[in-house]
């Protein structure tokens, strides 16, 4: 009983992980098969189509659900054409699996009793009037829809039977024996390595550019070397925190009297129960109470529930608000008083009250300061939206006067430093105002402090007035000015070519065993160290790519570190460090989850494999 009254407040339980997908289509196309259209096709999935209808709804419901989630983002990619592209293939996709499933699940016979699909019908909210199943709407739909009831059962039993195997695969999530002992020998293996480091910056210096090598670059980089357009922004900012606002202790007292009921403790009840298995047993308890007998004694003997019975039944504290139903319809008003037999679930309780805690009003002296903060809010609020609709109307009459809007509100304008699209300062960083700022003809760049915004009205109470103060154009740099950048770049990528050859050949003559090379080289290793594939190392997947030594003959490697030094990498040993057994278990138990959804993946892919797949050009979609 106290695990599901705590699981009341965190029900969401996930069962199956790789589902979200395919179950939104699952039930999300039933309605397309609702409006086929049998003229045209998109796919044919072993001879089954997938109409030009269905495809069509599916990927307008999934651009509402992009447009929801990215919000003012989506505007910038809607029209993108590989964005675009990607929806429909991703639609697509998902709707062939979809009926992949469905044919598999036919072919395996899987089959939902009648009496279930009832009970799902029965429960659908369009099909009820006063929380009860309504034949009249459920005919009227049928008929709405063009189907018969036949039809619309073995629909629905098609996609449950769909549902069904998707659990049933998130159920799989076993790892072989062979298969874990492998996984673990290799996230347990260690390697033992040496390195040097070859620094590029000496070798960088001693690079020579010519003015030709510097001119063809420029030539050909030229977008790369441009100032961006740069603006002044002159703005009007409203927001209620910015008001001095002042608050009376009057002003708290009656603020407290109309408010009273906000500022108090709500009413707690403590609660004892006594949960049975059958009927017969909650009698028993509930008349051996009646004779007087402890609640909490026979509550640790003989209540089922694990949590409470150690308490000897206590539940402990419960806001009246939030008392469940189950207790609720017990109408218990007195302390110590107790329960009839109320049935829970597949069990019974006995309830009993134990105590109240009534509802208890604070003084004005512990609240005064929270309330006077919540009438400055208000007071703030209200002037803020007085001011707003003052600008606003000011502003729609004087179109291109950002200066007279200024003087008859009799606001100073806040002013910007100048900045481009990748220093925009912290108060202009919404989505809205930078669209406003940086899209061409939504501010006249050429009446500086003249043309503006028009009043821009934020979420969280804010509002904006925006004016161009001063503009420049975007140009490209010229030459002398970024000559240096140019000469540096141009050293560094000689540098990496020439190191990466000439440590191409050193690391050959090591492969034939030839090591005397670095000491020619004056190539010095560091000490040994010790690595695992959890270190924080860009490069520890090249060291772990390394093949391991055989025959006491040394392995190398070469990559660029961070700070963009070469190093040549010597593996000396690999070994494996055991794991305990608690170490073992939370791995495994991690690579069963993971692999449910590999498992999914792998049984879709044979799914696709065995599948003729027809697909039907389509132009303008």
């Amino acid at each position: 009983m106290i695990k599901y009254l705590k699981s009341r407040l965190n029900i969401i339980i996930v069962k199956c992980i790789l589902g979200i997908i395919i179950l939104s289509l699952v039930f999300g196309t039933i309605n397309n098969y609702f409006n086929r259209d049998t003229t045209r096709y998109i796919a044919k999935v072993n001879g089954e189509e997938i109409s030009f209808i269905t495809l069509q709804k599916m990927y307008i419901d999934e651009r509402k659900k992009q447009e929801k989630i990215l919000g003012q983002d989506f505007e910038k990619i809607k029209k993108n054409k590989k964005f675009k592209e990607e929806t429909y293939n991703y639609i697509l996709s998902q709707l062939i699996n979809n009926i992949l499933l469905e044919q598999y699940t036919k072919r395996m016979n899987f089959n939902i009793q009648d009496n279930e699909i009832k009970k799902i019908i029965f429960n659908i909210p369009i099909f009820q009037e006063n929380n009860e199943f309504n034949k009249k709407k459920y005919l009227n739909y049928l008929s709405s829809k063009n189907l018969t009831h036949y039809e619309y059962v073995s629909l629905i039993r098609k996609k449950l039977n769909t549902t069904y195997l998707i659990n049933a695969i998130s159920e799989t999530d076993f790892i072989l024996d062979n298969e874990q002992k492998k996984i673990i020998k290799l996230l347990s293996e260690k390697r033992i390595i040496k390195k040097a480091i070859i620094k590029i910056n000496p070798i960088i210096n001693n690079q020579k550019v010519t003015e030709k090598e510097i001119n063809n670059y420029f030539d050909q980089h030229k977008n790369e070397f441009y100032t961006p357009e740069k603006f002044k922004i002159s703005y009007i900012q409203l927001k209620p925190n910015k008001f001095k606002i002042q608050c009376s202790n009057e002003e708290i007292k009656n603020w407290y009297k109309k408010n009273i009921d906000k500022y108090s403790n709500q009413e707690r009840r403590q609660y004892s129960i006594i949960q049975t298995k059958t009927k017969n047993e909650a009698l028993s308890i509930l008349s051996e109470l009646k004779k007087g007998e402890d609640f909490s004694k026979i509550a640790k003997e003989k209540s089922i529930d694990p949590f409470s019975s150690e308490q000897g039944g206590n539940i402990g504290w419960i806001t009246k608000n939030f008392v469940p139903n189950e207790i609720k319809i017990a109408n218990l008003e007195k302390i110590d008083q107790i329960s009839n037999i109320i049935k829970f679930n597949n069990n019974f309780l006995i309830i009993k009250l134990n105590k109240i805690l009534p509802k208890k009003y604070k003084k004005i002296s512990e609240v005064s300061d929270l309330i006077e903060n919540e009438i400055k809010y208000q007071k703030s609020l209200n002037t803020y939206k007085k001011l707003k609709d003052k600008i606003a109307i000011i502003a729609k009459k004087n179109i291109n006067r950002f200066d007279l809007i200024l003087k008859k509100t009799n606001i100073l304008p806040k002013e910007t430093n100048w900045f481009d699209k990748d220093s925009v300062p912290k108060e202009l960083q919404n989505p809205i105002l930078k669209k406003i700022i940086f899209k061409k003809g939504l501010l006249d760049r050429q009446k500086k402090l003249k043309s503006h915004s028009g009043l821009i009205v934020l979420n969280d109470h804010q509002s904006f007035l925006l004016s161009i103060k001063n503009f420049q154009k975007k140009r490209i740099k010229k030459l002398k000015d970024i000559k240096r950048n140019i000469v540096n770049k141009l050293k560094y990528i000689k540098a990496v070519e020439k190191t990466k050859n000439k440590l191409k050949k050193i690391l050959f003559q090591l492969k034939i065993g030839n090591e005397h090379i670095l000491k020619k080289e004056n190539i010095i290793f560091e000490e040994y160290e010790t690595v695992s594939r959890y270190d924080k190392n860009p490069n520890i997947s090249v060291i772990f790519a390394m093949p391991h030594p055989k025959e006491e003959k040394n392995v190398y490697t070469m990559y660029q570190n961070k700070n963009k030094n070469f190093v040549i990498a010597l593996l000396d040993k690999v070994y494996n460090e055991k794991f305990s057994n608690e170490e073992e278990k939370i791995i495994i138990k991690y690579l069963e989850k993971n692999n449910i959804d590999v498992t999914f993946q792998c049984f879709l892919q044979n799914l696709h494999r065995k599948a003729t797949i027809l697909y039907n050009k389509t132009d303008n979609f």
